[in-house]
Formats: C-alpha cells, structure tokens, sequence
C-alpha cells in the first residue's frame, strides 16, 4: 500500500514541476520597455511622434491607438503599423497645450495583446490629473491571470499529498 502513497508523491511532484515550468512562459508575454516622449514627461513643445518599443515584435493590423485630453475624450486615433517591436504615432497638429494619454493595444508576436497608456504634459507644468491615470491598464497588469493556473496547481498538489499522507498513516 506504499506504493500507491509513493505513486500520489510522484503524481503531485510531476504536477508541481510543469507548473512552475508553464509559470515563466505564460509571464513572459511583450512589454513597453521605453517610450518617447516618457512617460510623465513635461514638454515645451508637442512632440512630432510618440515611439512606444516592446520586448517583442508586434502582429501588424491588429493595433488600436487612441490620444486622449485632460478629460479622457479621444483627439485623435491614427492608424499606425508597427516595424518591428517598435511603433510610432504621428503627433497630430494644432492640439493645444495641456495633458495627453496615448492608450494602446497592440498584439505581440506570440498572440497575446497587451494594453496600456502613456501620459504626457504639453506646455505646461502641471501634473497628468488622476482621470488619465485610473483608466489606464498598464502593459504588465493587461492579462491579469498569469499566475491562476500555478496557484490551482498547487493547491491540488498540497491535496495529493495530504491524501498519500492519509494512506500511508492508515496502512499502517
């Protein structure tokens, strides 16, 4: 009757082990890693372009880009395409100064979307108002369920094992 306690053992440590594998692959969809202008960046001058660069290349024709006001009512929504891991949003003329959110969507090369916004003041020093910022999904919290799958396996684990405990106290 050890075996089966032992087949439970090997059972929970196989289960444990493909779980931790499968942690690093579903967290390592793309991210922002730099944008231009920065992100909470005070401007003299609105800029030509917004460069937003990811960790990975990104799937053309599936972005969605948005510039929002100060109020969160959307400016402007230029198609762009990427190249590469990199895209670039013309920086649409005649806006006036004030505080600017550029939200993005975008699908990596691995299929996975990735949603997020900058903020930008234009002109003046006055701090992006928490309207932009409570909307805003960063890159790194858009899944959101990257760790679901680890913490259920887990938990069977501990289940499995306090099962073979059981047994083997009984067999006993």
């Amino acid at each position: 009757m050890r075996r089966d306690a032992f087949r439970l053992l090997a059972v929970a440590g196989v289960l444990a082990a493909s779980a931790l594998l499968g942690a690093g692959q579903a967290a390592a969809h793309s991210q922002l890693v730099s944008t231009m202008p920065a992100d909470g960046a005070v401007l003299n001058e609105p800029p030509q372009s917004v460069v937003l660069t990811f960790d990975e290349a990104l799937i053309p024709e599936v972005d969605s880009i948005s510039i929002n006001d100060d109020a969160g009512n959307v400016v402007a929504s230029p198609a762009v395409e990427p190249v590469g891991s990199t895209l670039t949003v013309p920086w649409p003329a005649g806006l006036p100064d004030g505080v600017y959110q550029v939200a993005y969507r975008v699908v990596s090369s691995d299929g996975h979307p990735v949603i997020g916004a900058i903020s930008f003041t234009v002109g003046m020093a006055s701090a992006a108002p928490s309207v932009l910022d409570a909307g805003a999904e960063t890159a790194a919290g858009a899944d959101g369920g990257g760790l679901v799958l680890p913490v259920v396996v887990i938990a069977v684990v501990i289940i499995l094992l306090g099962a073979a405990v059981t047994i083997v106290r009984r067999r006993r």
